[in-house]
């Protein structure tokens, strides 16, 4: 399975960790989550999403979700991946995380780093339509 963990502006992780369960049950809830405080120095935060990072992985990479790229957890989750590979953890950052990202993330960790990725970023683009 392909781990997965959120770093993003807190309440947004946790709020994403709850709509995950409301659709998927319990499936939904195999995620770590960081969120991100105003006052949180990045440099302190780092070693702790490092070691999460490294517990998710189950053999298959893990897959790291953020939402805005550029704001301090995209930059603190792209520094901890960069010490996770460095260690020999395959992981990857994805940046623009919202609910339909997030679905196809869980609903393909079966599939590898890789494909679940690429699942991801589809549902990110996917999941944003004018509807009217």
């Amino acid at each position: 399975m392909t781990g997965i963990v959120i770093v993003v502006h807190a309440p947004l992780g946790e709020a994403m960790r709850e709509f995950a369960v409301h659709v998927l049950g319990e499936a939904g809830n195999r995620m770590s989550v960081h969120d991100i405080q105003p006052e949180d120095m990045p440099d302190e935060q780092v070693p702790s999403l490092l070691r999460d990072i490294r517990a998710a992985d189950e053999g298959q990479g893990v897959l790291v979700l953020t939402d805005l790229i550029g704001a301090t957890p995209a930059n603190i989750a792209k520094r901890a991946v960069a010490e996770a590979q460095a260690l020999g953890t395959q992981c990857c950052v994805v940046a623009g995380l919202n609910t339909s990202m997030l679905l196809r993330a869980l609903t393909s960790r079966d599939q590898g780093l890789a494909q679940a990725r690429a699942k991801a970023l589809a549902g990110g683009v996917q999941g944003c339509l004018q509807v009217d």
